[in-house]
């Protein structure tokens, strides 16, 4: 009975490394698609690029294509979405959470961990580049429960909140609408922090702490939702007072006023 439970053993151990553990276990969404408007393209995540082969063997590469954006289409962890010069792209997560994406903007779900049970729930979102909302359920109150959400020069970590970013490679503009957020540097060796509590902003540039936090606008505020949300009736067909950061961080990645019909997804 020994030796057979012994051989039982051995063969499950060679099973398993025959058969890696993502063949075992199923992946699971952790959010869906609840609205888009106009062109929006995803790269599904976990899956391998390179064909695996012996050392010193030429393997070829496979590269996903960008996939068009299905209403109501499952949301999975690594997934990368990117919308065109006229879209909106709205993502529910499991936890209740939400991320909106604006024109021309990019964003990884980095990971994401929702256990409702335990009321845990541990999200990373990095957003490229582009314009962006986030709302942020405060009810996920295990003490590891976290919500990220990283640019190439900030790192923001919210709870309970809502609010917006405007993304570029230099520059992370941080306009909180509700409950509060620590911002930061995307880099470790820069130091400092700030929490912008509600309707207040503050702006992360590269090599720089964040700057203390400023009073944000009504104005400034709405005109960030219409260009994420594109209310047909809010469009401005003039442009806003300039000297505004807002103003003058949204223009920074597309012209908000542009006529061209043509709406090409971000391309790279």
């Amino acid at each position: 009975m020994t030796k057979l439970l012994a051989k039982g053993l051995v063969l499950l151990a060679v099973v398993f490394l025959l058969f890696p553990a993502g063949v075992w276990a199923e992946k699971q969404p952790v959010g869906k698609i609840i609205a888009i408007i106009g062109s929006a393209e995803y790269l599904p995540g976990g899956e391998d690029s390179v064909a695996g082969g012996q050392p010193g063997q030429v393997v070829p590469v496979s590269l996903t294509p960008w996939q068009k954006v299905q209403p109501k289409q499952l949301v999975y962890a690594s997934d990368e979405f990117r919308t065109g010069r006229k879209s909106r792209l709205r993502i529910l997560f499991e936890d209740s959470s939400l991320m909106a994406l604006g024109p021309n903007s990019r964003m990884t779900i980095s990971s994401y961990l929702f256990d409702a049970k335990e009321r845990l729930r541990q999200g990373v979102i990095a957003i490229g580049h582009g314009i962006s909302m986030y709302i942020v359920n405060k009810d996920q109150k295990h003490p590891q429960s976290h919500f990220k959400i990283l640019s190439p020069t900030a790192n923001v970590a919210a709870r309970g909140t809502q609010g917006y970013l405007s993304v570029s490679q230099l520059k992370t503009l941080v306009a909180n609408q509700a409950g509060f957020i620590r911002a930061l540097n995307a880099d470790p060796l820069i130091f400092g922090d700030v929490m912008v509590g509600p309707m207040m902003k503050t702006v992360i540039e590269e090599g720089q702490p964040p700057t203390e936090p400023e009073a944000l606008t009504g104005p400034e505020r709405n005109l960030i939702q219409q260009v994420i949300m594109g209310w047909a009736s809010s469009r401005y067909r003039e442009k806003p007072r300039q000297g505004s950061i807002v103003t003058d961080a949204l223009q920074e990645e597309y012209d908000l006023f542009e006529e061209d019909e043509s709406d090409p997804c971000t391309s790279g």
